[in-house]
């Protein structure tokens, strides 16, 4: 192959896998932010790993992908992760109409070991004033 050319190819491979890259990471994000709530978990939300790649989805991460990357009741009601919890419920949006009923996510709904506290944030603030001097 002669040089320039090989130049140019080099060239144009790289632009690819760079134009490749931030499509990719672009993607990431409009899904993120098409969830009520992600803040707390990020990736791990739909990944197995922090540092995630396309092929390391987990329960929930399959099941959102499965609905075409929306957030809606029918994911809302679905139990990804097995845990007994509803996603919505974990995620903080019960209803699934994209309006968080929480700052923070309760929970991780594509984690089965991870489930929302069972006493509320009134609750507990009731119960800290008890102990408080």
């Amino acid at each position: 192959m002669r040089p320039k050319l090989k130049v140019n190819v080099t060239i144009i491979l790289v632009l690819a896998a760079v134009i490749s890259i931030a499509g990719e990471l672009k993607s990431r994000d409009e899904y993120m932010r098409s969830l009520p709530v992600y803040r707390r978990y990020k990736c791990l939300i739909c990944h197995k790993s922090a540092a995630p790649v396309s092929a390391d989805l987990n329960s929930f991460g399959s099941d959102f992908r499965k609905n075409g990357y929306s957030w809606n009741i029918a994911l809302a009601l679905k139990d990804s992760d097995g845990d007994g919890y509803p996603n919505g419920d974990e995620i903080g949006d019960g209803n699934g109409d994209g309006v968080p009923d929480v700052g923070l996510e309760y929970s991780n709904p594509g984690d089965p070991m991870n489930v929302p506290n069972s006493i509320d944030r009134g609750t507990w603030g009731i119960l800290k004033s008890l102990f408080e001097e």
